[in-house]
């Protein structure tokens, strides 16, 4: 009897012992948590916030681009990727009976989204299954009834996850001005154009805030004293008119396939401020389908067909740049409007400077400066340049009127051209004769637009731009025109534009002329391999009215077929799109118009 009492006294002793212990272990945790690691700013309640509140990133919504007349060229459409879950539909089937319910579920999944097919479905649930994966994409981008179909349908272990897409109204209109934007799952990245250029201020700040979540993660309720709202990105107004823009366009890709051209560029700007009125490109692409045209090239095949020719593409100008040389020489006051030289049809040079010749050889005898634009003759302006003006006197021309230089316009994808000048291991003389008349230097549309532009308006050249205003976080910026820098004298670009008068309705620009307005015009051929069927560059270059310029044009066509030369190929284009513009902006006629009968 003692022995079975003491026996039990020690079982108790054993179960006291065993309780006490166990809870001086749970004593010395609740110490540890409750007082060590609060010292040390760690606790259990703070774990407990960790488990259940989580960091978001909230997108910023990419800011609108709008034409002069607020048409928008550029918006966001909110579309949903589709996403499954693999893991999540094992735990929903954990006694392997799940491969009924799983051709279920993907021949509804096909059913909503007949695009995705049902092997890819299949692949996809198989890979995530194999990886251990809680969410796999199976789609992106779906229409707005897809995403209504699929939340009718309720089909488990299936999310939409909505996201932002950058979208283009408009389709191919000023897509090479624009660019597009690149969407994945790390951000949106603006290529090419203003897309690009503005990136930072269009894509707006990114913010955050803290969600409350529940065991799956879904979100309860928001911790608002750590939110931090997204700032949307500006918006931007361009200088380009849509209705212009599109008629611009519309007569350049019908120009280029009616001559059979390879390609081909316009330019239109307000003569007096450098604003960009019009740009386009032919052949162009679709913004909204920009992944279709990643081998497609554009200017003569120089570049992939995203890069804006009319900054990035360079040319030989060809007699276009006979403007550029008769400015030099009446600025400095070598020459005047009719100062003559004896032309034989072809030059040579006392210094062994190789002979010059003009088209067919034609001569045309004793000639004035304002013959030589005229007849667009070669010699004339070679005669300039080697007996009159020299290197001092004609160098400093192509650097004041921006050759070889970037233009600064608001793109940032720009070739800044190039010509070979005195201190150049490989120039020779024939390089001044040549590129008195277009040869021997290159540069971009744009550049030998702004000579026409700088002597349309007096002598001034103005900085060209594409962005007129930027709004944005409460702030509103104008852009104002600014001047660049004088090239030539008022005078000059008067007497100048004279004679660029007389070129266009006496010589070969005579298809560009409008009934009711002067222009002051000058056509160009280029070819560097003999004048032939498929290696010229056609174009024109010029302001209307000449007697009060509003606008610069320059027309180019690479490669024409059916008609080759500036004054048969661009100039019926260039009086197209210039008679377009009197009429769109109401400019009164300044001369009268020829009735007939």
């Amino acid at each position: 009897m003692n022995g079975e009492m003491q026996r039990a006294r020690r079982r108790q002793m054993f179960i006291f012992l065993l309780v006490t212990f166990g809870m001086l272990v749970l004593l010395g945790r609740l110490y540890y948590w409750q007082v060590l690691q609060s010292h040390s700013g760690y606790n259990l309640a703070q774990q407990a916030n960790d488990e259940h509140l989580q960091n978001q990133i909230l997108d910023a919504p990419r800011g609108l681009i709008v034409d002069s007349a607020g048409r928008i060229l550029a918006s966001n459409i909110i579309r949903d990727d589709v996403y499954i879950e693999p893991e999540q539909f094992l735990v929903d089937h954990p006694n392997g009976d799940g491969q009924g319910n799983l051709q279920t579920l993907i021949a509804a999944l096909h059913g909503a989204l007949p695009h995705v097919s049902i092997a890819a479905l299949q692949k996809a649930f198989r890979d995530g299954f194999a990886q251990g994966q809680w969410a796999v994409r199976v789609a992106v981008h779906i229409d707005p009834a897809q995403s209504e179909a699929l939340r009718n349908l309720q089909l488990p272990d299936v999310f939409l996850q909505p996201r932002t897409w950058r979208v283009y109204p408009a389709g191919t209109l000023a897509a090479q001005i624009l660019g597009f934007v690149t969407q994945n799952d790390t951000g949106n990245q603006g290529m090419y154009g203003i897309e690009k250029q503005y990136n930072s201020l269009l894509q707006g700040t990114a913010g955050s805030l803290t969600a409350e979540t529940d065991l799956q993660g879904n979100p309860l309720t928001l911790a608002a004293s750590n939110e931090q709202p997204a700032v949307a990105g500006a918006n931007l107004t361009l200088t380009i008119d849509s209705n212009v823009q599109y008629m611009v366009e519309d007569a350049l890709a019908k120009a280029v396939k009616q001559l059979q051209a390879m390609s081909g560029t316009v330019v239109v700007l307000n003569a007096r401020t450098g604003a960009v009125v019009a740009m386009a490109g032919y052949p162009t692409f679709d913004p909204n389908q920009y992944g279709q045209y990643a081998n497609q090239l554009g200017c003569a095949n120089q570049a992939g067909v995203y890069f804006n020719p009319a900054i990035y593409c360079v040319y030989e100008p060809g007699s276009t740049m006979k403007a550029v040389t008769m400015s030099a020489g009446l600025d400095q006051g070598l020459i005047t409007p009719d100062t003559t030289l004896n032309d034989q049809g072809c030059m040579s040079f006392a210094d062994n400077t190789p002979t010059v010749c003009n088209w067919r050889d034609l001569a045309y005898g004793t000639e004035t400066m304002t013959g030589v634009l005229i007849h667009s003759a070669n010699v004339g302006a070679a005669y300039v340049a080697h007996n009159i003006l020299g290197t001092t006197h004609y160098y400093p021309y192509l650097q004041k009127f921006g050759f070889g230089q970037s233009t600064g316009i608001d793109d940032g994808q720009e070739n800044p051209g190039s010509y070979r000048q005195p201190g150049n291991p490989i120039w020779t003389m024939s390089d001044l004769t040549r590129q008195a008349f277009g040869e021997s230097i290159y540069a971009t549309p744009l550049q030998v637009a702004l000579v026409y532009q700088a002597i349309a308006n007096g002598g001034v050249e103005m900085q060209p731009y594409l962005v007129s205003s930027i709004q944005g976080d409460g702030h509103h910026v104008n852009t104002q025109p600014i001047i660049k820098r004088r090239v030539i004298s008022a005078d000059a670009a008067q007497l100048l534009t004279g004679m660029l008068e007389q070129a266009a309705t006496k010589g070969f620009a005579q298809l560009a002329q409008v009934p009711g307005y002067s222009i002051a015009a000058k056509t160009g051929t280029a070819t560097t391999a003999g004048i032939s069927d498929d290696k010229t560059v056609a174009s024109v270059a010029g302001f209307i009215p000449a007697s009060n310029p509003q606008f610069v044009i320059l027309v180019k066509l690479d490669r024409p077929q059916k008609a080759i030369y500036g004054s048969t190929a661009a100039a019926p284009l260039w009086g197209q799109v210039a008679q377009h513009l009197m009429w769109y902006f109401n400019v009164a006629p300044d001369l009268p118009l020829q009735l007939n009968g």
